[in-house]
């Protein structure tokens, strides 16, 4: 990414294109990753946010006024930057198995990708691919909170998910309640947490714009 003539640095240009609020259409199927890859062939140069679905994602089950979905609130918090879902882990899905270039090229042209660290074996591989070859440093991380990403119980599957990132030389935290967004540093360790506790649009908007900054 980094500098260019049109667009100035990666800080300005994911601030101008992440975090300036004005009205935006509704998504269109054009942000799936095959029709995003066509685009890119096709010698397009659509700006996007890369999020990789963790397995244990999905809907969650809204059983109360309360109840937060946080892959909808990234997707308003990002735009009016698009959202291409990768979900690998859905035997039915029609991106299961990216091919490694299809991947990379996709991480190599998102203005940012988001993350939930896990120890599945599909996203270790891509989080290893990442850090070999792909933009890590343009990662942005998410810790979630108990309820808010599907059914899983995010504190017991944190410290698997820790200790397998360890072996790939990443250092992440231990889990911390209320729910975070983090960056990864150049030595690959967990930093610039921004909470985003009772989480909403705005507030993960303003995590995302402190997180862009550090990435400069």
């Amino acid at each position: 990414m980094g500098r260019d003539g049109t667009t100035g640095s990666f800080v300005q240009g994911v601030l101008g294109k992440v975090l300036r609020r004005k009205p935006v259409e509704a998504p269109t199927p054009q942000n799936t990753p095959l029709a995003m890859l066509e685009r890119l062939h096709a010698g397009e140069h659509p700006d996007y946010c890369l999020y990789l679905r963790p397995p244990a994602g999905g809907p969650v089950v809204k059983d109360g006024l309360l109840a937060v979905d946080i892959e909808e609130l990234l997707a308003k918090a990002f735009e009016p930057l698009p959202v291409v879902r990768l979900d690998e882990t859905s035997g039915g899905a029609s991106d299961s198995g990216l091919p490694d270039e299809a991947f990379l090229l996709l991480a190599d042209r998102a203005r940012l990708l988001c993350l939930v660290p896990t120890a599945n074996a599909r996203f270790l591989y891509r989080l290893r691919s990442l850090k070999a070859k792909g933009p890590l440093a343009r990662c942005v991380f998410v810790m979630p909170e108990a309820g808010t990403l599907g059914t899983a119980d995010w504190p017991a599957l944190w410290p698997a998910a820790r200790d397998a990132a360890g072996k790939l030389g990443i250092e992440l935290s231990g889990y911390t309640a209320g729910g975070w967004l983090f960056r990864l540093d150049a030595g690959g360790k967990a930093c610039t947490f921004r909470p985003i506790v009772n989480p909403n649009a705005e507030k993960i908007a303003k995590a995302l714009e402190a997180i862009c900054v550090e990435m400069g």
